[in-house]
């Protein structure tokens, strides 16, 4: 069981299971988008795949949306609304910041000088 890949760790699949999961995050943020977004700047970005704590996230996120929506009972999809979907936005969007990535031009990564620079501090 521990060498089996999981879909919810996008970056460990491989072969057709790997492309079939980045597929499949794409249709999820098709969806949240169309369903969640109301502004622009809600849309969860279309460079998303160039951000590791998106590509992270979102099947962890639609794993748990289906469970909800395969659950008998309202509960799993009352904490996905209430908990899961909310908090995956606000941490997207605060990871995100005022990048222009939110507006549709990707932005590599903004810290990525000040992170060079720590490593380099630090040896």
């Amino acid at each position: 069981m521990a060498d089996l890949e999981r879909p919810w760790e996008p970056a460990g699949c491989t072969g057709e299971l790997g492309a079939a999961v980045w597929s499949w995050c794409d249709d999820v943020v098709a969806w949240i988008n169309h369903e969640y977004a109301w502004r622009p700047a809600q849309m969860v970005p279309a460079c998303w795949p160039h951000h590791a704590h998106i590509a992270r996230e979102l099947p962890v996120l639609a794993v748990l949306r289906w469970e909800a929506e395969n659950a008998t009972a309202p509960q799993l999809m009352e904490e996905w609304n209430r908990y899961a979907f909310p908090m995956f936005y606000d941490r997207m969007a605060q990871r995100l910041g005022e990048s222009s990535c939110r507006t549709g031009r990707h932005q590599d990564w903004p810290a990525e000088s000040r992170y060079t620079a720590f490593l380099d501090a630090s040896r």
